[in-house]
């Protein structure tokens, strides 16, 4: 049907091969954190979550992902210095030894044979832990009041050590059995590992021998004075070793000294006496200059303000710094060298935040990753992959708007900074887009493992009333009491929901952005480097008069348009304001499309369409998709009225057969899985049969109604697209295309003027016949291919050489892609040429489509391509499917790629043009994929390593690909032995024609293969933790036009770890004594408490 003719003849047609779903990376902010760990020697800190996650970060790309298998919450996490362990401690009372190995891959391994369950009952709930690294012991308090001890060389309990509490109180209690409570706090003597702290529910605490097996010193030393001490939440040791102090739940401090049993100050109450519990403290620094950290005692909803704080108290300087989310947990990292305290890392449920200590007032430390993605929620985002360097070079220069000032934020290094990863500029680079619910748009660095802010554009400050709250340092005011300084960077709440963007459109080369809000505004920015002053003119575009405009229930502003500002602005470098509009009626903006080349841009909500000349500041026209509210903006003649009513009649009538065995085994299968019965996984979806004719039965969704729009959705405007292609029977014209909900699609032609004249003279337009699509579908995207079938790129994409010139030549042809079927129309005669069903009776449709470069193996030299296009579809079952373009083969089918239920994660996903698929996994947590067999992405080939080998670095550097023909034909050229060179900012050799990579003496690197050489799927960063996938359908014996045979696809499987040797931890030193006097040991009892 399509006859590969001249410059496309010796490019591959691809197939089932071409196609590999692998993910890649995890981005953003764990969901759910519940613990923080951090190894001090190896500079790692990890993270452990409410599902049983696990995860360590080092220096950007280096990270390791895995997941306990009981899926229980991590409570405590233990790193085990110098041997690259760890150990976490879950609510289900499991404790697990994990390796983190990176000879293959970076990898985190719970070792089978390590793991401890400490049966719960009987009150042995763990509490808290304490880790020592000279003995090789972890110390574990639980409910029951007794501490039990663990030996991490055997992994078994060390039942002789076992500190039971009538044992541990003898002193202070020796006749008496009155229980002092949970274990709260346990805490190693710094000086002398061999005595223990122990802290009780019940004010009570313990300085424990553990060489002797038997209580030192008690405090307070009598129960009278234990019942005035109340709650012990937290304590800690002061560096000598002499004296520590203790928080209680009345945020009540106490400091005492080891060898006196009575308080040598306290109680202090830093914010008054009714203020909420200190649940951690951490005393750091010497007595000349000491250093209090605590999490807490703060007035209890102050002002009507719940505040989460953590304090830094020392000296005259003091600081509670404000978080927007309950702390979690917070550690507290010493110099290596000074043994004083160096920075402060603060977890809380919503972001991870770190501070200098060494600095007054504490700034924060700017950090590489574990960005707050949902400081503000997300409501829409777009991946862009092979950006060329100069936009991001222009976006990292400009840096990102903190509502922080500048001199808030330290110079310091990040705190974990382990590993290494291999050095190399990139050529091209992948950037995310994200809109908010605030009006805020954010673009990200994707090019590295980590995801890094690059910068932020405020859309409220551009409209009437919309501006965000100034920063006001008042933090040391003497007028105010608690010292609070906000310092969050997560702030979900949002008075005005009309600020929201909805839509994103960037053109990477001419750097220019338009988006669409949640409130018909239009907006369209162009990148300067210099600040300059404007006058905002917004234009009307009015697209349906009369009729109820009320979008939303509810409010007393959010059905009224947002009104620009009419004063001069000032707008700083970066992307300012070159056209802004307001749709009429103020609804959510559904299709936007941007061509900047011409200066066109258009938009649509759900009662039509209109396009403008954003140069010009004119509207060209308008297209109303609805007469009245809810009623089809189209007429039919009568023959056409009597053949779709004579159509519906035959559908309605063949939808009531009987139905086969097997229809009746679906029916019953979705009836179990809406009353929560597991079933299978059916294969007998409809996805491949190709339809030649129209279907005579209506799709039925679960509810058991039909794919058709509802009457308020027909004019809804679902995609537009700008093309140079053929809208009548002469030459080839400027167009745009939209569609909508109601399965219509429309075409007009556009004049373009002269480029000298397009800033002055409005184009023209005139309309094409629409199409009328007979199944009803809803429309979910229009793509428009040359005359060889491949699709038509944009004017910037051409100039700048990315892609070939289309073959302009008559015909073009349009892909039609509606929720149930996909049909391939010739242009401009709109006449069917293919179509391909995907609908069945079990509701299957179609939700998105996006077209996607997928790269060859074999590529001659003659070839001024290395890709071949296809269409990537996702249904609302969670199957992901691609299609061959133009012939529409099936190429691609993989099962259950996203969750039906997950809507979140569904209408989130976005594909680049490059195959890479992102979506929102979570809230704060995207998931990134990639698609394509022969492609890879930079963050997959750093080769993140924990030892130093050749060609690493310790700066934050990437490895570079390339992106065009010529550029790897270049670069294979000049290929050479030994490490990776970089030159002129090409990489010349990813990897050694051989495989190999040089090696360095200290460390062994594993044998990789580049992926532009081989077929074999790049392993991800984390794959050990991905679930299984279900196996793709083999459609071969469908296929009525012989197509070519499917083979079965699955996602790539998790590397099988190595078997692990436990390493045993060397035994202590002698320990100093601590200067506490000597009592004679009680009578203790060797069996526990009854």
């Amino acid at each position: 049907m399509f006859r590969k003719k001249g410059r496309h003849a010796n490019v591959e047609e691809l197939s089932n091969e071409h196609f590999t779903l692998r993910k890649t990376a995890c981005h953003g902010f764990p969901t759910g954190p519940t613990a923080l760990g951090y190894d001090h020697e190896h500079q790692l800190l990890s993270v452990g979550t409410k599902t049983g996650e696990l995860r360590v970060y080092g220096r950007p790309g280096v990270e390791f992902v895995a997941k306990a298998e009981s899926g229980s919450a991590i409570k405590q996490i233990h790193h085990i210095c110098g041997n690259h362990q760890l150990l976490t401690v879950s609510e289900d009372n499991v404790i697990v030894m994990w390796h983190m190995q990176s000879e293959h891959d970076l990898v985190l391994v719970a070792d089978p044979s390590h793991t401890f369950k400490l049966d719960p009952e009987g009150g042995k709930q763990i509490t808290v832990g304490c880790l020592s690294q000279l003995s090789g012991h972890l110390y574990f308090g639980t409910e029951s009041g007794n501490v039990f001890v663990l030996d991490i060389g055997s992994f078994k309990q060390d039942e002789e050590n076992t500190i039971f509490w009538n044992n541990a109180t003898a002193i202070l209690q020796p006749g008496s059995k009155t229980h002092p409570g949970v274990v709260k706090s346990l805490q190693l003597c710094p000086t002398d590992t061999n005595k223990i702290l122990i802290g009780y529910e019940k004010g009570v605490i313990v300085l424990w021998d553990l060489e002797r097996r038997v209580p030192v010193q008690n405090y307070p030393a009598n129960l009278q004075d234990c019942q005035q001490v109340q709650s012990v939440e937290s304590l800690c040791w002061q560096a000598e070793g002499l004296k520590f102090v203790t928080a209680h739940g009345n945020s009540g401090i106490y400091f005492w000294v080891a060898a006196n049993s009575t308080p040598s100050d306290g109680p202090t109450y830093h914010y008054g006496t009714t203020c909420m519990a200190i649940t951690k403290i951490k005393w750091l620094n010497s007595d000349s200059s000491p250093l209090l950290v605590f999490a807490g005692g703060v007035p209890v909803e102050q002002d009507g303000e719940e505040h989460h704080t953590v304090s830094v108290m020392q000296g005259a300087d003091h600081v509670a710094l404000d978080f927007t989310s309950p702390v979690v947990d917070f550690i507290t990292i010493l110099d290596p060298i000074t043994q004083r305290g160096s920075s402060l890392v603060v977890l809380c449920e919503q972001e991870l935040l770190a501070f200098d200590l060494d600095a007054p007032k504490c700034p924060q430390v700017h950090k590489p990753y574990l960005y707050t993605l949902h400081s503000t929620p997300v409501t829409c985002l777009k991946l862009y992959t092979g950006c060329p360097r100069t936009l991001y070079d222009d976006l990292v220069a400009l840096g990102f708007n903190s509502s922080t000032p500048h001199d808030h934020f330290s110079q310091m290094e990040w705190p974990a900074m382990g590993g290494f990863v291999r050095a190399c500029d990139p050529t091209t680079y992948d950037i995310l887009v994200t809109g908010h619910e605030n009006g805020m748009i954010r673009f990200w660095d994707m090019t590295t493992m980590a995801m890094k802010l690059i910068h932020e554009l405020k859309t409220a400050n551009l409209f009437i009333g919309c501006e965000p709250e100034s920063f006001q340092d008042d933090t040391f005011s003497d007028f105010k009491w608690p010292p609070y300084r906000k310092v969050s960077t997560y702030d979900p709440f949002e008075d005005d929901p009309r600020l929201a963007i909805k839509n994103i459109e960037l053109d990477v080369y001419d750097q220019t952005l338009c988006i669409g809000g949640n409130s018909g505004q239009v907006v369209v920015f162009s990148f300067r480097k210099q600040s300059s002053d404007v006058h905002l003119q917004c234009s009307q575009a009015e697209i349906f008069v009369g009729g109820s405009t009320r979008s939303r229930a509810g409010g007393l502003r959010n059905d009224a348009p947002l009104e620009y500002k009419t004063e001069q602005l000032t707008l700083p470098p970066g992307f300012q304001v070159v056209f802004c509009m307001n749709c009429t009626p103020p609804t959510m903006i559904t299709a936007l499309a941007l061509e900047s080349a011409w200066g066109l841009v258009a938009a649509g909500n759900s009662k039509g369409f209109v396009v403008a000349n954003f140069l010009c500041k004119g509207i060209i026209f308008l297209h109303p998709t609805v007469q009245t509210d809810g009623v089809e903006a189209r007429s039919l003649s009568r023959v056409q009225s009597f053949r779709r009513s004579l159509r519906s009649s035959f559908r309605r009538r063949s939808s009531t057969r009987p139905r086969d065995a097997d229809d009746r085994r679906k029916i019953a299968a979705s009836i179990n899985v809406e009353m929560g019965v597991q079933q299978p996984p059916t294969r007998g979806h409809q996805l491949g049969k190709r339809a030649v004719s129209e279907p005579l039965t209506t799709m039925a969704n679960a509810e058991g109604e039909a794919t058709a729009a509802r009457p308020e959705q027909i004019g809804t405007v679902s995609h537009l697209v700008f093309a140079d292609t053929y809208v009548t029977g002469g030459g080839t014209d400027a167009s745009i295309t939209g569609s909508t909900m109601g399965s219509v699609v429309m075409r007009y032609g556009l004049s373009l003027p002269p480029p000298e004249s397009r800033n002055s003279v409005l184009n023209q337009y005139f309309e094409s016949k629409s199409y009328s699509l007979v199944h009803a579908a809803p429309v979910v995207g229009v793509f428009i291919l040359d005359h060889e079938g491949v699709p038509l790129p944009t004017p910037s994409e051409v100039a700048n050489r990315v892609v070939p010139e289309p073959d302009m030549q008559s015909p073009h042809y349009a892909v039609i892609c509606t929720q149930e079927q996909i049909k391939l129309v010739v242009l401009p005669s709109m006449k069917q040429k293919r179509k391909e069903k995907v609908a069945d009776s079990m509701g299957q449709r179609i939700i998105k489509a996006f077209l996607i470069r997928i790269k060859v193996a074999n590529v001659p030299v003659t070839a001024n391509r290395d890709w071949n296009a296809a269409l990537l579809v996702l249904t609302n079952t969670g199957h992901l499917v691609a299609y061959a373009l133009p012939d529409l083969r099936l190429v691609f089918d993989q099962e259950h790629f996203l969750e039906p239920n997950n809507h979140m994660a569904i209408q989130s996903l976005t594909v680049s043009l490059y195959g890479e698929l992102l979506y929102l996994h979570s809230f704060s947590e995207l998931e990134r994929y990639i698609i394509s067999s022969y492609g890879f992405s930079f963050h997959t080939t750093l080769l993140p390593n924990l030892f130093k080998f050749d060609g690493s670095t310790e700066a934050v550097q990437i490895v570079s690909r390339p992106v065009t023909s010529s550029q790897r034909r270049q670069n294979s050229a000049s290929a050479v032995d030994g490490s990776l060179e970089a030159s002129g900012g090409f990489l010349k050799s990813p990897v050694h024609k051989s495989g190999s990579i040089k090696q360095s003496p200290d460390h062994k690197l594993p044998t990789l293969k580049s992926p532009e050489h081989t077929s074999t799927p790049i392993k991800s960063v984390g794959e050990a933790e991905r679930k299984d996938r279900s196996p793709s359908v083999d459609v071969s014996k469908a296929d009525p036009l012989k197509r070519k045979e499917l083979s079965t696809s699955s996602v790539t499987g998790p590397p099988k770890p190595k078997d692990v040797s436990t390493s045993s931890v060397t035994g202590p030193p002698k320990p100093k004594d601590v200067s506490t006097p000597v009592r004679s040991p009680p009578e203790l009892s060797k069996s526990p408490p009854q």
